[in-house]
């Protein structure tokens, strides 16, 4: 698999749920090279400090960060793992043309831990419960990245009339495990058993890093080991906040409690958030929609076969989601990674700039 195993995919802020990135349809094109350097410059954003705390169910308090005006509003939602700081890059640029708000789910970045299931149910009611209390009114133009791509899809499930846009970046989506239970793990039982067991190192390695963070024991080389963001070099204020950060246990609690709904055994189709999402699922109309694939595809060391079942797979995933409206398409971001909005940021800011042109001609 690319970037090795299941451990190495959390350190880039993946849930195992998402073990299928692949290509995108070729019959989309790809994003125009309408920018030189491709990375942006890093956010001017204070993420070594919380934004806006704000309180949600039981008194906890959710990390709310806004910059910018106009409308709609759009909404940036981390991938598994991650938090507002996975936007750096993306949202002061987006605030240049739009009012722009990036948070932390519960457990995350500046945000408490949750006091229920982490479900998809309940992480959309918490972020809706956050934007009206800190009064972010819509319409709402929805971006998720990776889970956050499944969550965001399932607020305007839920909330149709507060949306009037969505931009996928390399999402997760409903079926996923199904699909791949069907058409590769079935497939290639020696893979699916190797990947059943870097699963279960990886639950067990999580919770050992929990344990050690609540006993002040997680320093040095088993703070390496653990799977947390990775301290940014060039802002030396928040590379200081980030190892402080992953010495925590918070966040370590957070990733289980929502892998524990976002993702069943490798192999297994069931899990909560996802059966969630596909049952509400339904058609977006023609609310603007873009979803950006990765070019890169993942990589078994010498399986050309199950890269290319993986990679259909995750294909058709992003092709279905785009054709849940009649103005979705799917866009190629070529030579990127799963973190499109890390290393491809333009990308990102563009397919917002597009989708909030669209929303505001309607």
């Amino acid at each position: 698999m690319r970037g090795g195993s299941i451990l190495n995919l959390w350190r880039l802020g993946l849930f195992s749920l998402v073990l299928t990135l692949g290509l995108a349809p070729t019959s989309h094109s790809a994003v125009p090279a309408a920018h030189s350097p491709d990375a942006l410059p890093s956010s001017v954003l204070d993420f070594a400090r919380p934004g806006q705390l704000v309180p949600v169910g039981a008194g906890r308090l959710l990390n709310l960060r806004c910059i910018g005006s106009g409308s709609p509003t759009v909404i940036l939602d981390a991938g598994g793992g991650q938090f507002s700081i996975a936007w750096r890059k993306v949202q002061a640029e987006v605030a240049t043309f739009a009012r722009v708000c990036s948070y932390d789910r519960a457990g995350y970045g500046f945000s408490d831990p949750n006091d229920r299931p982490s479900t998809a149910t309940n992480i959309v009611d918490d972020l809706r419960q956050a934007l009206a209390r800190a009064g972010v009114e819509g319409p709402l133009l929805l971006v998720g990245h990776s889970a956050g791509g499944l969550y965001v899809t399932f607020y305007a499930d839920l909330h149709p009339t507060e949306v009037v846009g969505l931009v996928l970046v390399d999402p997760a989506f409903a079926s996923q495990n199904h699909d791949n239970a069907l058409a590769v793990w079935s497939a290639y039982p020696e893979i699916l058993a190797e990947q059943r067991r870097q699963q279960v190192a990886g639950w067990k390695l999580k919770q050992d890093c929990a344990d050690l963070a609540r006993a002040g024991q997680l320093k040095a080389e088993a703070l390496r080991a653990c799977p947390c963001i990775t301290a940014p070099k060039d802002q030396p204020e928040l590379a200081s906040y980030v190892v402080s950060y992953c010495s925590g246990a918070k966040q370590y609690e957070a990733m289980l409690a929502e892998e524990a709904a976002l993702t069943g055994t490798v192999g297994d189709s069931s899990s909560v958030s996802t059966a969630q999402e596909a049952a509400a699922a339904q058609s977006f109309g023609t609310t603007p929609l873009i979803v950006l694939t990765s070019a890169s595809g993942w990589r078994y060391a010498g399986r050309e076969e199950p890269n290319a079942l993986l990679t259909m797979v995750w294909r058709a995933g992003h092709v279905g989601l785009a054709a849940r409206s009649s103005r979705g398409k799917v866009v190629v971001v070529p030579n990127s990674g799963h973190l499109i909005q890390s290393n491809k940021p333009h990308a990102v800011v563009d397919a917002i700039r597009e989708v909030i042109d669209a929303a505001r001609r309607d």
